[in-house]
């Protein structure tokens, strides 16, 4: 268990906060973290849009929850713009490049995963300018939020409402890291009596920020669209999202590596003309993908006491991955012949003849110029004659989604009772594939011949979800019972688009699952709660990828949430306090298959295998409290102490290990200032150890200025100032699940805003 001494670090951080409004301008306009508690029987915590100043705009929505209890961000993009390198931890619980534990909705339409391949976090639907608030359920999952994923709590990204008024907004960002950002949003204002709408578009530009010239970056586009439509007793809401974006990633590293130079990922942006070094080129580490998700929620009151909601959806999704494997290779079937498409590496040369006929590297080779991730594979050019032409792949993994669900509910008051019925139902279909093509010239550079020579292998996955859930709350003047059961019936099958293995099906339903709370009243500042739930994760296709898994042996995984917690809130306080235990069983994991490579296995395709292996137990106390010293003045904060152990011994942890890459203490403390036109503020969190590495404390920086304008072109006009990791603090902040190797922190990052509506 974690204990206070580990927190020394701030003190430094917190007495710069505290003295930095001495010298700061005030203004009339204060930035918030609000700590919002529901009437409900678990952790809850809310978020407003004041939280965006601590962030520029260009980031992604999803640090915006970070100084929130219990929760941990990373990202190895001093931007967010790499979803490779993000992972997001609460409670023990993660989402990363190897787990989905963690639910996540956008306007309460599942994201369908949150996996890098196939998945998209709220980041691929949403941007800051049109996020209302982000409503966090740690540990206890609400009932009716839909998803497959929700083992340790949710994540539901909320968009904000048309304005009733008529508005255009411009705004421009331009920082470090050669980031550049175009931001345009129209309201409508009311038209045809009863809707309301508005149109948002924005391009996104920025580099990796290790390197320069060719290392890399992101370039996105993004477009949103809501209207709402309001009839007597029929409201209509409806959203369409559309993001495309090209984001360079980042490599993670290992403790020495990141001792050694603690601003480099590896990565390469010189183009040398050596594969064994150019296949670390930055450029040839993408991820590439197109989301576009849209709904329409019918809302229709059917009584004063009594409701029905009907929410069709569709989300689409497309994009790929990239590698380029030093080496090309020769894949034949299971007869031994040579084939173009499915089968297995039988040999992989780098270097070729003028006529393109693969060469052997020269005998004696082996003792001085074996790398260590290509043994028996020699690609030194001091093995071969002095007119061998290097060869290179360039590997691509293509993911594609179709996805349509409808969510419906209906909703009655019968005396003291609330009672809300409902269902989710989504057919899920995935396509992957693998191919490789050759690099024409890779003396010159990476361009790739668009045909490839070998297609590895493609997989469709179909899921049929169909989720139930009944919930009552009843209401005893100062006492509130809140009861539920839930149901998920899932099925999934693999089909191979080759013909080479049969198609597989494998049953993850659910049994019923319950959950049970109290909230009291103590008085009209003062609640006390407690709840209970038996939270569920279906087993995800991608085990279904792997040929080795046993699937009449794997389950779902299940978790068993326990809160008790108090609330406390008056005009000046906010406060909220948890405890928490929970059993998390039947965890899946990937077992990777072995081999004799200790770098990157390129050739891995569906081999290695999925297994249950035990669970975890997590304890913990999250505390958050936000005062208004006055009129110009709040301070907020929040601590974390969480213990996370595995239970059950499985290949890379033994029963009692921490659970990699679990935050064992997290602090966080924020005050803003304003006056006038004025605004600023500053704030700190500190990370504890996740294993081997160090604990961390970041500190941000934010000012900016409003001014209403009267008889001139514009409405108003605001410029914010953000600096963010102000002390251009180095760490290591995602892992990457192994406990092996990590991502870098961004560094210092510096940008500024120019907003203008009319």
């Amino acid at each position: 268990m974690a204990c206070m001494p580990k927190i020394r670090p701030l003190s430094l951080s917190i007495a710069l906060i505290l003295s930095s409004h001495a010298v700061l301008a005030s203004s009339d306009e204060i930035e918030e973290v609000s700590v919002i508690a529901k009437k409900i029987s678990y952790a809850n915590h809310q978020i407003d849009t004041s939280m965006t100043q601590q962030q520029n705009t260009v980031s992604s929505v999803l640090g915006l929850m970070d100084n929130l209890p219990g929760i941990s961000i990373n990202e190895g993009d001093a931007f967010g713009g790499d979803d490779w390198s993000t992972s997001i931890t609460m409670r023990g619980f993660s989402i990363d490049g190897n787990q989905q534990q963690l639910g996540m909705t956008v306007d309460g339409i599942p994201n369908g995963g949150s996996n890098y391949g196939g998945g998209a976090k709220a980041n691929r639907y949403l941007e800051t300018e049109n996020l209302a608030t982000v409503e966090v359920g740690q540990g206890t999952a609400d009932l009716a939020s839909a998803s497959l994923e929700a083992l340790g709590g949710t994540f539901n990204f909320v968009s904000i409402d048309p304005s009733s008024e008529k508005q255009t907004t411009i705004a421009y960002t331009t920082g470090d890291h050669d980031a550049s950002r175009y931001f345009v949003r129209h309201q409508t204002g009311q038209v045809l009596g009863h809707t309301r709408a508005y149109i948002s578009y924005s391009q996104t530009d920025t580099s990796r920020w290790i390197g320069e010239g060719s290392n890399g970056g992101t370039t996105k586009q993004h477009a949103e669209f809501k209207f709402i439509s309001d009839f007597e007793q029929l409201s209509i809401t409806g959203r369409l999202s559309f993001d495309d974006v090209e984001e360079d990633n980042y490599n993670s590293v290992s403790i020495a590596q990141f001792k050694q130079t603690p601003d480099w990922d590896q990565l390469t942006w010189n183009w040398t003309g050596v594969p064994h070094f150019d296949q670390m080129f930055a450029e040839g580490w993408s991820t590439l993908r197109e989301n576009t998700l849209g709904y329409l929620k019918f809302d229709y009151a059917l009584s004063s006491t009594s409701s029905l909601t009907f929410t069709p959806y569709l989300h689409k999704n497309s994009g790929r991955g990239d590698w380029i494997p030093p080496y090309l290779v020769k894949a034949v079937d299971e007869n031994g012949l040579p084939t173009h498409q499915g089968g297995s590496v039988q040999s992989k040369y780098g270097f070729t003849d003028l006529a393109g006929n693969a060469l052997s590297p020269s005998q004696g080779c082996e003792s001085s110029y074996s790398w260590p991730w290509e043994s028996g594979n020699l690609l030194h050019s001091a093995c071969y004659p002095a007119d061998a032409v290097p060869v290179m792949s360039y590997r691509h993994t293509h993911y594609k989604k179709d996805r349509f669900g409808v969510l419906a509910d209906y909703q009655v008051m019968l005396q003291n009772h609330d009672i809300k019925v409902g269902l989710w139902y989504e057919d899920d279909e995935r396509t992957e594939s693998r191919d490789w093509h050759k690099v024409i010239d890779a003396r010159v550079y990476h361009h790739f011949d668009q045909t490839p020579y070998w297609t590895q292998y493609k997989n469709v996955f179909n899921t049929d979800t169909l989720k139930l859930y009944v919930q009552d709350s009843i209401n005893f003047s100062d006492f509130t019972l809140n009861l539920g059961a839930q149901k998920y019936m899932v099925d999934i099958e693999k089909h191979d688009q080759f013909g080479l293995t049969p198609s597989t099906r494998v049953n993850s339903d659910s049994d019923v699952l319950l959950s049970a709370g109290a909230v009291y009243q103590l008085s009209h500042e003062l609640e006390l709660f407690a709840g209970f739930s038996e939270n569920f994760a279906a087993i995800k296709n991608e085990v279904l990828e792997r040929d080795a898994s046993t699937l009449t042996d794997i389950v779902p995984e299940t978790a068993e949430n326990i809160d008790l917690g108090v609330r406390f809130s008056n005009l000046d306080w906010q406060v909220s306090a948890t405890v928490y235990s929970i059993e998390f069983d039947n965890r899946i994991t990937f077992i990777a298959p072995g081999s004799d490579t200790g770098g990157i296995d390129y050739t891995v395709g569906t081999n290695g295998q999925y297994i249950n292996v035990g669970g975890i137990e997590s304890q913990g106390l999250e505390l958050s409290a936000k005062y208004q010293v006055d009129q110009n003045l709040s301070v907020y904060s929040s601590y974390t102490m969480n213990d996370s152990t595995y239970i059950g011994n499985a290949p890379g942890f033994n029963a009692g290990d921490k659970v990699i890459d679990s935050v064992d203490d997290m602090f966080v403390i924020s005050t803003d200032y304003t006056q006038g036109n004025l605004r600023s503020g500053l704030s700190a969190k500190y990370t504890g150890e996740r294993g081997a590495a160090e604990s961390y404390t970041v500190v941000d920086f934010n000012l900016g200025y409003s001014q209403s304008l009267e008889d001139a072109m514009f409405e108003s006009v605001d410029i914010a100032f953000v600096v963010n990791n102000l002390f251009d603090k180095r760490y290591l902040s995602t892992g990457t699940g192994t406990g092996e190797t990590f991502f870098i922190g961004g560094p210092r990052t510096a940008t500024i805003t120019l907003t203008a509506n009319f």
